[in-house]
């Protein structure tokens, strides 16, 4: 459910680029139509923000757990390879599977949701801002410093949740199942 909720958020941030990158200048009701683009992405960042405040010590307990049960799983599964347990293999095989694809979706939805917040400041630098009355040329440096400022998950506020994180879990588990091999002799 979470991540329908962040998808919908970035789904909102995708077309919030979209009037921003094709704001016409020459309509009437200029700074309304403005103001109105600017109110709605300080609430889609308030809710982005809200949002992972919200998650970050489910995703801490996530992370960890998943790193750890990775290297459990990964070594189970190999153990039952060395005996030719297949459904223990087949068993091992589907939980980490479904450990992969949860770290895997987290990761995504982090980094997506960290990109699709910075790509608004391209968007409003690839409209048509020089052509604003000088009034909002101005105020659209602040937008811009704005999205400087990305939205990102984290885990207990400390841990950012995205690809490199994903990358970083993954080698942590594996080193820990080498750990676990050389343990026991294999």
């Amino acid at each position: 459910m979470f991540l329908n909720i962040i998808l919908h958020v970035c789904g909102q941030v995708n077309i919030l680029r979209s009037h921003f990158l094709n704001f016409d200048v020459t309509s009437p009701g200029i700074y309304d139509r403005f103001g109105v683009l600017v109110k709605r992405h300080c609430y889609l960042i308030t809710l982005a923000r809200e949002l992972a405040n919200l998650i970050s010590f489910v995703l801490l307990i996530e992370l960890f757990t998943i790193s750890i049960l990775l290297s459990i799983m990964g070594f189970q599964f190999i153990l039952a390879l060395k005996v030719n347990n297949t459904v223990m293999v087949g068993k091992s095989f589907m939980v980490l599977s479904a450990f992969l694809t949860q770290l895997t979706l987290y990761s995504f939805i982090g980094n997506y949701l960290n990109s699709e917040m910075e790509e608004i400041g391209l968007s409003i630098y690839q409209s048509i801002w020089y052509n604003f009355p000088r009034k909002m040329a101005k105020n659209v440096i602040f937008i811009l410093m704005q999205t400087k400022s990305s939205v990102a998950l984290q885990a207990g506020n400390f841990i950012e949740v995205n690809l490199s994180t994903y990358v970083s879990i993954l080698k942590t588990s594996f080193s820990y199942l080498s750990v676990l091999r050389i343990m026991v002799g294999m």
